[in-house]
């Protein structure tokens, strides 16, 4: 049985200016990060979102795929999104889940320049598979310092130097893909 989860976030980022944002909701994001999440196994794909309006469209997005009875795979894929309203929450709810609180784990196109603690591949597939495993994904310009630093490992930067902005869809693809590749 699987024990990773992840979440979408959208707060608190930074903007290109590097200021504290509430990022948009972005409505492609959740059929496609929920898909992903699907094939590669994840237990939860949480959408986290302080905004109540926000929230609305990603259950409103989520409840039109799950009604969908022509696209049954769609649908199981959707049924994994939850929306939660803050971090916290998530955390709280995985600990109950699992009887014990997870790992988390940060993604970050610049996890090589942070001072916070690293964690190989190799060590977040052995943590995934002894411990529940939450791993945050950023959205706008990425996470801020302080909830990367609140994180118990940050994951290698999907490429190291040069152009690195890729969307979140794809860096969940990639990631989960590293992280649990041809499991069966």
């Amino acid at each position: 049985m699987s024990r990773l989860y992840i979440a979408l976030l959208h707060f608190p980022m930074r903007n290109r200016e590097g200021q504290v944002v509430v990022t948009a909701l972005t409505s492609l994001d959740v059929p496609d990060i929920a898909r992903t999440a699907r094939t590669y196994n994840v237990k939860r794909f949480f959408i986290v979102h302080p905004v109540e309006s926000q929230r609305r469209i990603a259950a409103r997005l989520r409840d039109f795929w799950v009604s969908e009875e022509e696209l049954p795979t769609r649908r199981e894929a959707l049924e994994l999104v939850a929306i939660r309203e803050d971090l916290e929450e998530v955390f709280q709810e995985i600990a109950q889940e699992e009887g014990e609180e997870p790992v988390v784990l940060g993604t970050t196109a610049r996890a090589h320049l942070l001072p916070y603690r690293k964690i190989s591949w190799e060590e977040a597939r052995e943590l995934i598979r002894v411990r529940p495993t939450l791993v945050l994904f950023g959205t706008g310009h990425g996470m801020t310092d302080e909830l990367l630093a609140a994180c118990d490992g940050l994951l290698p930067a999907v490429r190291s130097g040069g152009y690195n902005h890729l969307s979140v869809r794809a860096a969940v693809a990639i990631i989960l893909d590293r992280l649990k590749g041809e499991e069966p």
